[in-house]
């Protein structure tokens, strides 16, 4: 009888996804969705989307995740959209954007990315890979997201670090 319990708890253990796991479905659930009708020049690859989320969420256990659903530390400096002070910085001239929805963080994210002056370079290096190589590396473009973060060159190679730890194709 022993023997088929722990049969049956190693089974159980095996087919159990852990909540990094899930966390990772859910935003590659999202992405992909989302990105299923953009053209392959505005297609952001995967593993950036979710070494991003994964390090401004911490797997979606921030208060910012939580309580706003934003994955990706979007900021709004228009306080009457609905938005979340930092308590570290309750008197900022920011807020943490509020969606709906994961999915609604996941395509903020993925516009802000296609279209902000801040990541220029990153869109011009994304064609120019894809013209040359019919793909696109993640850790390129990781390079250029300097202005993503006011960590600047480090948060750059956390993200980085974070893709290279990823575990997925």
């Amino acid at each position: 009888m022993r023997i088929i319990f722990f049969l049956l708890l190693i089974s159980f253990n095996l087919n159990a996804k852990t909540s990094n796991e899930k966390f990772i479905d859910k935003v590659s659930k999202c992405s992909n969705s989302i990105q299923a009708n953009y053209l392959i020049e505005e297609k952001v690859p995967l593993k950036l989307v979710l070494a991003q989320a994964i390090l401004e969420s911490n797997w979606g256990k921030s208060r910012f995740a939580k309580e706003g659903n934003n994955f990706f530390g979007m900021r709004t400096w228009d306080l009457n959209k609905e938005h979340m002070k930092p308590k570290s910085n309750p008197d900022s001239k920011f807020g943490l954007v509020v969606y709906p929805n994961l999915c609604a963080s996941v395509k903020d994210y993925l516009e802000n990315i296609n279209t902000s002056e801040k990541y220029y370079e990153l869109r011009r290096v994304r064609s120019i890979e894809l013209s040359l190589w019919d793909s696109v590396d993640p850790v390129v473009l990781a390079r250029f997201l300097g202005n993503y973060s006011e960590e600047g060159e480090l948060y750059t190679q956390k993200v980085i670090n974070q893709i290279d730890s990823l575990n997925i194709d």
